[in-house]
């Protein structure tokens, strides 16, 4: 008997939702039946996403934002509630990068990637937990990375905001699941992302994709899936899990 994932009647919000994983996982859930909250700072592409949610037949609310702002979380999460009717699923996906070396890392550097990697799936998590606790029933879904767990030069900030969320996913599942609410992360390895693309350029890509046993890079698709199945009541005994998806990249 086919196995399919109906998330009809559940509201998500996506954060970083205007393109690359965000994008595609917002597109993906929308496909299992979601109602989909987008999130992102750049107004006409989060609208394009939008539109394309749209044409599958659910519904989609574009909100530009900055989430890492305490009260801009609370307002999203408000708005998922109030004018989506709900808030069951979150998808903390929102990242940047500040490659280059230690030395010419700057503290505005540092600042940026921790607060968009970090700040931000504390403040979100946090203003969704409001609303998931009452109700005793949530997912909740952190985009961490392999990154997380190995490490490689001339990206220290990147690489300590990622194990971050992978902590602080366990933490939070631990302390949520006797309120319903599934905290799990996950760790993809090289996407084919503007992210990704920021890091490994001209030389680099050849050499990076000799580093991966399935000797090619993700699609946003390939992520996306994990996230519909983290975020369906088939995944309902799994906690603080960060499940990685690398191509065989982190096999020792």
């Amino acid at each position: 008997m086919p196995m399919e994932i109906d998330l009809s009647g559940k509201v998500a919000v996506v954060t970083g939702a205007s393109r690359g994983i965000g994008k595609a996982t917002a597109m993906a859930l929308a496909r299992a039946g979601a109602d989909v909250v987008l999130a992102a700072r750049t107004r006409s592409q989060l609208e394009e996403a939008a539109r394309q949610i749209r044409s599958i037949g659910t519904r989609a609310l574009p909100i530009p934002t900055d989430i890492t702002q305490k009260t801009s979380a609370e307002e999203l999460m408000a708005a998922a509630h109030d004018h989506m009717g709900g808030l069951h699923i979150l998808v903390n996906n929102a990242a940047v990068m500040a490659p280059g070396p230690l030395m010419e890392q700057t503290e505005e550097d540092w600042d940026r990637v921790m607060a968009v990697n970090l700040k931000a799936v504390f403040l979100c998590t946090q203003a969704a937990g409001r609303h998931m606790i009452d109700q005793q029933y949530g997912k909740i879904i952190n985009m961490a990375s392999t990154g997380g767990v190995i490490a490689g030069p001339k990206n220290s900030a990147y690489h300590a905001s990622k194990a971050a969320v992978i902590h602080f996913t366990r933490s939070v599942a631990i302390e949520w699941i006797r309120h319903g609410i599934n905290v799990n992360a996950v760790g993809p390895g090289t996407v084919d992302t503007e992210l990704v693309d920021q890091f490994i350029q001209g030389g680099n890509r050849e050499a990076m994709l000799k580093g991966i046993p399935i000797r090619r890079i993700a699609s946003p698709d390939e992520i996306a899936h994990m996230v519909v199945y983290l975020a369906s009541n088939l995944s309902d005994y799994m906690v603080g899990e960060h499940v990685i998806i690398d191509g065989g990249l982190t096999i020792p």
